[in-house]
C-alpha cells in the first residue's frame, strides 16, 4: 500500500487510541480490583453497565474508524459513522444521567465528592461539543479526524485521572506549590495536556501548520476544563451541588 497522508495520519492516530486504551484499563481496571478486594465484583447500578458500554463501544468504534481509513475501506467508515452519530447522542444522555444518579446514591456518605459533579459534567459538555463539530466538518478529513480526536481525549480523565492525578499533586506539593484550581487543573488533565500536545508537535513536524479547527478545538477543551476546576473550588458550588442533587 502506498503511504498516503491518510496511512500517516492513521498510523500516529492508531498510537494514541493504544495510549489511550491502557490509560483507561489503568484507571478502571484498579477500581474493579478494589472492588474485588471487597468482595463487591461487578455490582454496580444498572445505568453505570450501560454508561460504560456506550463509552467503551465508541472507543471500540473510534479505533475501528481509524484501520478503515487505513486500510482505505471509506465506504464502511462512512457507514459506521452514521451509527457513530446515534451512539453519541445516546452517550450524551447516559453520561449525565450515570453521574447524576451516583451522586444521589452516595450523598451524605463519608467522602461523598458532589462538588466533583461539575468536572464530570464539564466531560460531557466538551465531549459532546467536540465530536458534534467533528460530525459537521467530516467533509474536511483534517478537521475531522482531530476533532474526533480531541472529543475522545476531553473525557480520557476518567481512566488517566484515577491513578495520575495524586501522584502528580503530591509532586507539586513537594515542589512548593498548593493545591488551587490552576494546579488541580494540570494534574488532573495531564493526560489530555500530553496527548493533545502530541498531536500539535506531531502536525507542527510533519506539516509544519496546525490545523485551525484543532486549534479552536483546544482553546475550547482548556477553558471548559479551568473553568469547571474553578467552580470545582468554589465553596458556593459545593453547597449549591448538595441542595440540587438532595432535590
Amino acid at each position: 500500500m502506498t503511504d498516503t497522508p491518510n496511512s500517516r495520519d492513521s498510523t500516529f492516530f492508531l498510537c494514541l487510541m493504544v495510549l489511550i486504551w491502557i490509560g483507561m484499563f489503568a484507571g478502571f481496571g484498579g477500581d474493579i480490583a478494589k472492588k474485588y478486594e471487597h468482595a463487591q465484583g461487578f455490582r454496580y447500578p444498572l445505568i453505570v453497565h450501560i454508561h460504560a458500554a456506550a463509552y467503551v463501544g465508541w472507543m471500540v468504534l473510534q479505533t475501528l474508524q481509524i484501520v478503515l481509513i487505513k486500510t482505505g475501506r471509506y465506504c464502511a467508515h462512512k457507514f459506521l459513522g452514521y451509527l457513530g452519530i446515534g451512539l453519541l447522542c445516546f452517550m450524551l444522555v447516559v453520561g449525565p444521567w450515570a453521574e447524576i444518579d451516583f451522586e444521589r446514591r452516595t450523598l451524605g456518605e463519608p467522602g461523598a465528592k458532589t462538588a466533583f459533579m461539575v468536572i464530570a459534567l464539564s466531560g460531557v459538555v466538551m465531549f459532546g461539543v467536540l465530536a458534534s463539530a467533528g460530525v459537521w466538518l467530516r467533509r474536511s478529513p483534517d478537521a475531522h479526524k482531530r476533532l474526533m480526536m480531541l472529543a475522545l481525549i476531553s473525557i480520557t480523565t476518567a481512566g488517566y485521572g484515577r491513578w495520575l492525578t495524586r501522584p502528580i499533586l503530591s509532586g507539586l506539593e513537594h515542589l512548593g506549590l498548593s493545591t488551587s484550581f490552576l494546579t488541580f487543573w494540570l494534574a488532573f488533565n495531564a493526560a489530555p495536556i500530553v496527548l493533545t500536545g502530541m498531536i500539535a508537535l506531531r502536525d507542527f513536524v510533519v506539516y509544519r501548520r496546525l490545523v485551525p479547527a484543532f486549534v479552536w478545538g483546544t482553546v475550547f477543551m482548556t477553558c471548559v476544563q479551568l473553568l469547571s476546576a474553578w467552580i470545582y473550588f468554589l465553596p458556593e458550588w459545593k453547597a449549591l451541588a448538595v441542595r440540587w442533587i438532595g432535590g
